[in-house]
């Protein structure tokens, strides 16, 4: 499945909608995996949730010595993030 590419799908009498099998692959997403839901300017966007270790994870050593961003405690994230996700 190419970048962008546009595909349509039906929501079903239960109204549930399957991801197609191209989407899912390139996305990482399978049995029991969480997305957030949003919606903006009619449209629907499902975005992958990850979990506040993951974010964590994703963001140590971002912050550089010299940065103008205040290096935080990833604990403190993890608690700020866990706060925002309730």
């Amino acid at each position: 499945m190419k970048s962008g590419t546009l595909e349509e799908v039906k929501v079903d009498a239960k109204k549930r909608v399957i991801l197609p099998e191209g989407v899912r692959r390139k996305s990482r997403i399978g049995t029991g995996s969480r997305l957030r839901v949003t919606t903006r300017d009619g449209s629907i966007i499902l975005t992958k949730s990850i979990s506040p270790e993951e974010f964590v994870s994703k963001m140590e050593g971002l912050l550089k010595d010299g940065s103008p961003v205040r290096v935080s405690d990833p604990l403190k994230l993890k608690e700020i993030w866990s706060a925002s996700s309730s």
